[in-house]
């Protein structure tokens, strides 16, 4: 069933909610829009300033009008039978086109939740416990690269306590698919989802024959039989403007370190973390690490016996994770590393990660914002406080449906 999209005169005079949702407006521009000036913002979501500088059609216009599921695992007929239950009217269908994208967590937003009805925000629920690990909030013991070469009496300096709040975190990287989906709406072009400092760079962020996407990519796609496979190929920057699009952001390194870890508080003041997410001991067989696996990205779903102890798959091996973190954020005074430009961490280790020193949930690397790498990928997180949510707790059980305001982080 085709989605049936408003016209942009429609979107101008009409202001509801629903309707701006499908221009692709930004966390910044939801309660805007949920205020009532929904129509400036709409025709601001509409401008793509890229189109007249690259000289050719949005990507969304020399792209098969397909639609692929943002889980790997998802069949046709899921959004089949979906489509049938809920119709034909305008919201249904948006809402629908906003699942088919991976774009649930935008549906749970307060300020667009707000309009839908409860079979829209269950279904949408639903998406996000399917895609989405429960981390429940505490402290968690950060740890400075080094931390091993420390002595005894000088390890309180390589260590630090940071409180997290309790979070959503993907279970498997963002896979080849779920990024196509980004790309085929023109998310290279929607400059609301960029950083304004970047911008002039947009434009080099292209594939092997020139066109908007991930470096080693091809005519806008992803290489056959890949789909399930995690995105490589794309910078820092790149990550965070489909984390924007998705209605997600990128995890913090405490927040990752957390989903791996998983302290559990005891009498001690210091909480007791796992070294992997599994246990203890290096096991190449629960992970896609050097000498274990084909020396390639594997599909996200391989290893699930790797999983942490929330569900969440691929924290280490197969490919390195963006998170929002500087690089040696976490370093004692007076041991930072000196780089010659600001690094971004980078977390878990990949494929082509031969030591074992660098494939374990405390181990931070780091890499200019800028890179497009074989072996660099991403997945993405959301707080609890941000969605409608039904009562995401320490236990991430509830039975009663809230709307809570979002607030900052403190992480």
């Amino acid at each position: 069933m085709p989605l049936k999209l408003p016209s942009a005169t429609s979107v101008a005079l009409g202001a509801t909610v629903p309707a701006c949702l499908a221009y692709g407006l930004t966390s910044d521009q939801w309660a805007l829009g949920a205020a009532g000036a929904a129509t400036g913002l709409c025709l601001l979501a509409l401008q793509k300033p890229l189109r007249r500088f690259r000289g050719h059609p949005s990507s969304t216009s020399s792209t098969p009008n397909k639609v692929v599921a943002a889980d790997p695992r998802a069949s046709r007929e899921k959004w089949e039978r979906l489509a049938a239950e809920l119709g034909d009217d305008e919201t249904s269908q948006l809402v629908l086109g906003m699942l088919t994208q991976g774009r649930y967590t935008i549906l749970l937003r307060p300020q667009i939740a707000s309009s839908l009805s409860a079979r829209h925000i269950e279904i949408a629920q639903s998406a996000l416990d399917e895609a989405m690990s429960v981390v429940p909030q505490g402290p968690v013991m950060m740890r400075s690269r080094r931390f091993d070469e420390l002595a005894d009496d000088e390890q309180h300096r390589g260590q630090k306590l940071v409180h997290v709040d309790g979070f959503f975190l993907d279970r498997y990287p963002v896979t080849n698919a779920e990024y196509q989906q980004f790309v085929s709406d023109g998310g290279y072009e929607q400059m609301s989802l960029w950083d304004e400092s970047i911008w002039p760079a947009v434009l080099g962020f292209v594939d092997k024959t020139n066109q908007p996407g991930p470096r080693f990519w091809s005519g806008g796609h992803y290489e056959l039989g890949k789909q399930d496979h995690p995105v490589v190929g794309i910078s820092w920057y790149e990550a965070s403007a489909y984390a924007r699009w998705a209605g997600k952001r990128l995890p913090s390194d405490p927040e990752w370190v957390k989903a791996g870890s998983w302290p559990v508080l005891t009498d001690a003041k210091v909480p007791v973390q796992r070294r992997y997410p599994w246990g203890e001991a290096l096991d190449r067989r629960l992970a896609n690490l050097w000498g274990s696996g084909p020396d390639a990205t594997v599909p996200v779903h391989s290893h699930p016996e790797g999983a942490s102890v929330g569900g969440v798959q691929q924290l280490i091996g197969n490919v390195w994770e963006w998170t929002s973190s500087q690089f040696g954020a976490f370093e004692p005074v007076g041991q930072k590393i000196e780089t010659g430009s600001p690094l971004r961490s980078i977390r878990g280790g990949a494929f082509d990660t031969y030591f074992d020193s660098q494939s374990h949930c405390q181990f931070q690397s780091g890499e200019g914002p800028l890179a497009r790498k074989h072996n660099i990928g991403f997945r993405c997180a959301l707080g609890f406080v941000d969605v409608v949510t039904t009562g995401a707790s320490d236990s991430g059980a509830s039975s009663e449906l809230s709307i809570e305001s979002p607030e900052e982080q403190n992480v």
